[in-house]
């Protein structure tokens, strides 16, 4: 197969220009596996967060005994115990507030963890189909260096092997 100068040109810039992209390539799966496990610890920080703020009922379990533990006062105790179930609802609707703002940031950590997860999976997989890339690359350029025509190098040399006569 004879291929023109020209041909064989074109042939090498893009061999060329593929290899520097493939160069670039290792430095740029770092840089993107490192903003990815950034994002994968703020997911994993908003779960963590989420599920204390679920979990956190003594508080509340102490704000509704220190409101039920008092002793009403003579003569109003149905006025004490309307004051106090008004107080309750109160705090029980400020902590289911709470627990859905709570279980609307685990949600959103998982989803950051998956994302994470995913984007990880997608580098690593495509970096193997950098290194294929890679290697046929370097197929290419010997095929290329075999296919250019043969310079005035090898025209002065003697056709017999080891300079035997």
């Amino acid at each position: 197969m004879e291929l023109t100068k020209s041909e064989l040109e074109i042939a090498d810039r893009w061999l060329s220009k593929r290899e520097r992209q493939l160069a670039q390539w290792p430095q740029r799966r770092w840089l993107i596996l490192a903003i990815w496990l950034v994002f994968a610890l703020v997911g994993y920080r908003c779960v963590r967060d989420g599920m204390r703020s679920i979990d956190d009922d003594k508080t509340m379990d102490s704000y509704v005994s220190a409101t039920i533990g008092a002793t009403p006062p003579p003569g109003l105790e149905q006025r004490w115990a309307v004051g106090t179930m008004l107080k309750i609802a109160k705090l029980l609707e400020s902590r289911q507030q709470e627990v859905a703002y709570a279980l609307l940031e685990v949600a959103l950590g998982y989803l950051e963890l998956l994302s994470a997860a995913v984007m990880v999976c997608i580098v690593v997989l495509r970096s193997r189909t950098r290194e294929r890339d890679a290697l046929i690359c370097k197929l290419l350029r010997e095929k290329l260096q075999e296919l250019a025509p043969a310079t005035g190098t090898n025209s002065g040399q003697s056709s017999i092997p080891f300079g035997g006569a």
